[in-house]
């Protein structure tokens, strides 16, 4: 997590702003420098795929140099196209729209090494960008975090916000582990000044307090006049009753109206012990009354501890919401950087990623294709073999036999009467398969065809077929 190291006492623009600094507003009287550390941005002590380091330091040598200060740069509008994208929470959306266009304003360099120029242009150091092994780090370690930084985000169903910036963020929370946690993160220079209470901040604090809890005009004015002690306004050796051990740890100073509170962890635990029943939802059984000064002193210093843990709770909630900005931010520049070089680099090589990708499927397609053609093939030959098998050997009946020889039998025939039903071969043998007496036969010759040596050939032919028929049947 980041650490809260100064305030800015003279403003914003005239403080000097290190590497992975930018300011934190608290509220109108308070603005810290909170800085991310050095580990958290590493580019050497990381285990790298060692292929995949070669493979990229290729792809870098092959851009010249003013190609890779080209590939190096990336507008606002890439940056925020990709936000709109990614980032469901409006909230964040617009926090990380806010700090960009601070960084193009101050020139602070926030996002070391990432480094925003004055006309909005997202780009790295040149030790960075010469170094192909710090750009292979940056790339693909830090930037391969972006998903992983988004889904940790917790989200409303309902609005898709973040919790940071929810409305009931905003409302204090039940005393935790919240205020140690940031109060561990600020040096020695934050606690002194988050310590420093204005008296007109903690008198608004007070009235609030005896308003909500209806105390009398009596109590009220006890309450009022050890308010007044504490800030040097009366004596408090006038007063009866006054026990100067509940004040011991505070230090006003009446000229500038503040009030120093010891910065101890154990004084500031105590303090806000103290203001727990508020926001935990229970009161003490008593009485809402101050009779007496010295328990007046004590709902002095109760209102000193609601004022107090409200403070820490708003630092708390802007240093979180702040280092997610600059989280998003960092790897949304990143990732938009990434794909420059990608580009670049597949421009150099004439082919795109898609076009590989295309040419590879269809690659696949061919070769699924051509393994079909194959086993249609195959099915193909195998039923051809099958049909020539069952044709060469069937089983034939005597009909079918004596139909076989009767076409193989006229099969020679090349001239025939169509009155007569006269067949004549090629060897010249006349068959006379049907006689029709009714008929005009119209072939050469018919009165003497059936006293010709030919005819009485066919006959003899005719009546041999007939005895071979009746053997086959019998």
């Amino acid at each position: 997590m980041a650490r809260l190291v100064a305030v800015c006492r003279d403003g914003e623009e005239e403080f000097p702003f290190e590497k992975r600094q930018i300011p934190l507003y608290i509220d109108d009287t308070l603005t810290m420098v909170m800085e991310f550390s050095d580990n958290m941005l590493n580019l050497d002590g990381h285990q790298i795929n060692g292929a995949q380091l070669k493979q990229f330091v290729q792809q870098h040598g092959m851009l010249k140099q003013q190609d890779l200060n080209i590939a190096m740069m990336v507008t606002s509008r890439e940056v925020f196209s990709a936000l709109s994208q990614l980032v469901p929470c409006v909230g964040c959306r617009r926090s990380v729209e806010r700090l960009f266009s601070q960084l193009v304003e101050s020139g602070n360099p926030a996002l070391e090494p990432l480094s925003v120029g004055p006309t909005g242009v997202l780009s790295v150091t040149r030790a960075c960008m010469t170094d192909a092994k710090k750009l292979f780090t940056l790339f693909y370690v830090h930037g391969s975090k972006l998903n992983e930084t988004i889904d940790a985000i917790p989200k409303s169903k309902k609005n898709k916000r973040c919790q940071l910036h929810s409305l009931d963020t905003h409302k204090p929370k039940p005393l935790g582990g919240c205020w140690m946690d940031v109060w561990e993160l600020m040096s020695q220079e934050c606690r002194d000044e988050v310590v420093l209470i204005d008296s007109s901040c903690l008198l608004e604090t007070l009235e609030t307090y005896l308003r909500k809890h209806r105390f009398c005009t009596d109590c009220k004015n006890k309450v009022l006049r050890a308010y007044n002690i504490l800030i040097g306004e009366l004596d408090c050796s006038k007063e009866k009753g006054y026990c100067a051990a509940l004040y011991e740890g505070l230090r006003c100073c009446p000229h500038e109206r503040h009030i120093h509170v010891c910065c101890e962890t154990d004084f500031i635990a105590h303090l806000l012990g103290r203001a727990e029943p508020e926001f935990a939802g229970g009161y003490e059984r008593r009485e809402r009354h101050a009779k007496t000064i010295d328990i007046a002193q004590e709902e002095v210093l109760t209102c000193l501890g609601i004022h107090l843990y409200e403070r820490l709770h708003r630092i708390w909630q802007k240093l979180r919401a702040e280092e997610q900005t600059w989280q998003m931010l960092f790897y949304l520049g990143i990732d938009a950087l990434r794909k420059s070089f990608e580009m670049a680099i597949e421009k150099v090589q004439g082919i795109s990623r898609l076009e590989q990708l295309c040419e590879e499927l269809s690659e696949e397609e061919r070769v699924r294709e051509l393994k079909q053609e194959k086993k249609r093939q195959k099915r193909k030959n195998r039923r051809k073999n099958k049909c020539a098998c069952e044709i060469s050997t069937p089983l034939q009946t005597p009909g079918e036999t004596t139909k076989v020889q009767e076409e193989e039998t006229s099969e020679p025939v090349e001239n025939s009467c169509k009155d007569c039903g006269t067949m004549e071969d090629a060897n010249g043998r006349v068959e006379v398969i049907v006689t029709n007496e009714s008929t005009s036969c119209t072939c050469p010759g018919s009165e003497n065809l059936l006293g010709s040596p030919k005819t009485k050939k066919g006959m003899y032919t005719v009546a041999e077929k007939y005895l071979a028929n009746s053997e086959i049947k019998l």
